[in-house]
């Protein structure tokens, strides 16, 4: 796979001669909306296809994944011009593999709302590890607050896309409550209640990990935190689940701020299975 910058003068027609590529395809890996005009600084992938099939009379996306050794979800991602759906015609060239070498693997998860447009949703699914609907949060007495999100772990599922269940602080004014992560972080009778109901809606919605996200937590609260998580991990780990842990994204241990301090890396990397780093925090230019 090759990168290229556009230059003054760039057509679509001699960046394919250049890389002797059909324009068909840089059309299809770039997804371009208007090929007739190219911007300078615009960026474009260039891939190979290495070996492609032919689409023949009453074959299926399935019993093409099936002839060639590979899976549907790897056909799909091959060819996004399908958006995820197993739809084919007679004569219609699929791509089987890209002439470049694997470089490494990639974890990539997806957050999603419970009304994330089903064509978005399903021609994205292919390319993603994880779905995560967003978001389930809790009462202070620690009942979930349940979410439309069934369509959504089937769909993931359904794909072999690993779907996590979100556990936020986030509450329906829209803020994350560091005084809800408290009460559940400090409250025995109330942690318990809430772990409960976690485990008992993973196992009956399909959910195969669980992403906690508080946000804005109490200085003080920060080692009941990791115990919390440690908590998670304990009772998750027995059914094969692992719990993920979202942090904000920190430059030093100690570094002031609401949404840094309760938030100890040590304690919490021990405590989960996996951590997330937040960077895209690192994009707003409010200050906390």
């Amino acid at each position: 796979m090759d990168i290229h910058v556009v230059k003054p003068g760039d057509t679509l027609y001699n960046v394919a001669q250049q890389y002797g590529v059909s324009m068909s395809q840089l059309l299809t890996d770039n997804q371009l909306p208007d090929p007739s005009r190219l911007v300078v600084g615009q960026t474009l992938v260039i891939q190979y296809p290495q070996e492609t099939h032919t689409v023949a009379p009453g074959e299926t996306l399935a019993s093409i994944a099936s002839m060639h050794g590979m899976t549907t979800r790897e056909l799909l991602r091959n060819n996004p011009v399908l958006r995820g759906e197993d739809r084919i015609f007679p004569g219609q060239v699929l791509v089987l593999s890209y002439q470049q070498e694997r470089e490494g693997t990639l974890t990539v998860n997806g957050y999603a709302y419970p009304y994330i447009d089903r064509g978005l949703l399903q021609r994205t699914l292919p390319y993603l590890s994880d779905l995560t609907p967003f978001t389930y949060g809790f009462t202070p007495q620690g009942n979930l607050v349940q979410l439309q999100d069934q369509s959504l772990v089937d769909a993931a599922l359904q794909m072999g896309v690993r779907p996590l269940l979100h556990l936020s602080t986030l509450t329906e004014e829209g803020g994350f409550s560091n005084e809800l992560a408290h009460i559940a972080l400090t409250d025995p009778a109330v942690q318990n209640r809430l772990i409960a109901e976690l485990l008992e809606t993973m196992a009956r919605k399909g959910y195969q990990g669980l992403d906690v996200d508080f946000e804005f937590v109490y200085a003080s609260d920060a080692e009941a935190y990791a115990q919390f998580i440690a908590r998670l991990r304990e009772a998750l780990s027995p059914r094969g689940l692992p719990v993920i842990v979202a942090l904000a994204p920190k430059v030093f241990a100690n570094q002031p701020g609401l949404l840094y301090e309760g938030h100890n890396y040590a304690l919490l990397s021990q405590a989960a299975d996996f951590v997330l780093l937040m960077t895209y925090e690192w994009g707003y230019t409010y200050q906390y």
